[in-house]
């Protein structure tokens, strides 16, 4: 392959639009993926894909719309979602208690520069005990499917 074809080729898939994507972690132990998708329609169907999962929403923190509304300003979407799942994290518990650290499970949403950034904290697959570590990856897999089902177009 001559070396003009090969440029083109690889400009051509760096420049390639995508509605949604997921790049490489901001820092180990996140999933991030983003969206051009309203901002609305990520937050329904991040609820969609948690409860369809058999998890409970916790909690629901409506930060950038509090801060607006308090101070009075424009204030970009920033917003907390937490969930939890009782069988699932009585069997983690049982496993390592120390898991406990990593309870709720979290995921946050942000609004910048026209796309809607998705993130969730993952768990450490690392343990000394095999079972959580299967469990880790488990739990991590089905993290990733809820932020994936949010940012698809």
């Amino acid at each position: 392959m001559s070396r003009i074809p090969s440029a083109i080729f690889a400009s051509t898939i760096l420049l390639l639009p995508a509605c949604a994507t997921t790049r490489p972690d901001p820092e180990p132990g996140y999933y991030h993926a983003e969206t051009v998708k309203p901002y609305a329609d990520v937050l329904a169907e991040l609820e969609l894909a948690i409860t369809e999962r058999n998890f409970r929403i916790t909690g629901h923190n409506k930060i950038g719309s509090v801060i607006r509304a308090r101070e009075h300003i424009a204030f970009p979407d920033y917003d907390t979602i937490q969930f939890c799942n009782l069988s699932l994290a009585r069997r983690m518990l049982e496993l390592e208690p120390a898991a406990v650290a990593y309870m709720p499970c979290n995921v946050s949403v942000r609004s910048e520069r026209g796309r809607v950034h998705i993130t969730t904290h993952l768990l450490p697959t690392d343990s000394a005990n095999p079972r959580m570590g299967e469990f880790a990856r488990d739990m991590n897999r089905q993290l990733r499917e809820i932020v994936d089902f949010a940012a698809e177009p």
